[in-house]
């Protein structure tokens, strides 16, 4: 995979990040189900989209590859910031 491909992959996982937390919230009525929604997506799908990437990436692409997979976990961080206070 080339680094195009790359920036193309983190745009669209970062979008559909975003995207999930409205169709979650929709189809559970409860805010602790948005909640786990939100860190399963964290702490389970973005690893796994972390590590997939990094071993397609070649290899001379590897270091710029891993900071620019860090650009959806930062994305994603004022949803987890948001979420301290609501679990408060």
């Amino acid at each position: 995979m080339t680094l195009k491909w790359l920036w193309i992959l983190v745009i669209m996982f970062s979008v559909l990040e975003w995207i999930s937390i409205p169709f979650i919230s929709a189809f559970t009525g409860k805010l602790y189900q948005v909640v786990d929604g939100v860190l399963i997506i964290t702490f389970i799908i973005y690893p796994l989209f972390f590590l997939t990437s990094l071993l397609l990436l070649q290899k001379g692409n590897k270091k710029i590859g891993a900071v620019i997979l860090l650009i959806p976990l930062i994305v994603y961080t004022p949803v987890l910031i948001s979420l301290q206070t609501l679990v408060k």
